[in-house]
């Protein structure tokens, strides 16, 4: 089935930002659990095995976010979670499909959320000279993707709040807009300005979700996003390394 298009729940319609002073967006008949899948002690091995996890240290919802968000921004050969684990890699749909079975194998409930934006200069300031080029034939159509965690099943709206690990810590240097800490009763600024939110179903894989998305939004401009999206992920490793 085709995605239907929806506002996510958010005040207003076509939000340029989430704030996480604004009310909860979803109601308690929009949870979304999922079967956990078991890859919390494969994950937490190759942390270790990478020297970014102690011998005796747990892995909690905190130490996950950390984990996957530090992960370089580039897309892995595929965006299932075990291999997003293996290459340590990924751009935002990896990265949040390897986080929602990690925070669901912890107990926490979760919902895969979708969102069409642009990258444009006057929202991206911080892209370097050579991609705000590519911008002067107009603004970049991309999807985006990020959570929506349960963390507070007992508060009145839920305890629903947004998780965005899209990008490394160390990117914050550079200007890009980077969460630096989990805080399970404050919402996450999105990594991107949504201009139309979609709920995955659960029902559904959710890379074909976001390929349906892709395919009806971006269209004639797919190849154009991805040459952007390669050209992004060689900045940040340039930038990065080291």
């Amino acid at each position: 089935a085709a995605p239907s298009r929806s506002n996510g729940g958010w005040v207003g319609s076509n939000p340029e930002r989430h704030s996480s002073a604004q009310p909860s967006p979803y109601l308690p008949s929009n949870r979304m659990y999922h079967p956990p899948m078991p890859i919390l002690a494969t994950f937490r091995d190759e942390a270790r095995r990478r020297g970014l996890l102690g011998a005796d240290e747990p892995v909690d919802a905190a130490r996950a976010f950390a984990l996957v968000r530090d992960m370089p921004y580039r897309r892995a050969s595929s965006r299932d979670p075990l291999v997003t684990a293996a290459e340590w890699t990924g751009t935002c749909s990896g990265k949040h499909y390897l986080l929602q079975a990690l925070l669901e194998e912890l107990g926490l409930a979760t919902m895969l959320i979708v969102c069409t934006h642009e990258f444009t200069a006057e929202n991206s300031p911080w892209l370097p000279p050579e991609l705000l080029a590519q911008l002067d034939d107009g603004p970049m159509p991309d999807v985006h993707q990020f959570l929506r965690v349960q963390s507070n099943p007992n508060a009145p709206d839920g305890g629903w709040v947004t998780v965005d690990a899209t990008w490394p810590l160390a990117a914050g240097a550079l200007g890009l807009p980077v969460n630096k800490e989990w805080e399970p009763t404050r919402g996450m600024q999105v990594a991107a300005d949504p201009i139309e939110l979609f709920h995955t179903p659960p029902d559904i894989d959710p890379q074909t979700y976001k390929e349906q998305i892709i395919e009806r939004e971006i269209g004639d401009q797919v190849a154009r996003r991805d040459r952007f999206i390669e050209a992004l992920s060689d900045w940040l490793a340039r930038s990065l390394a080291g």
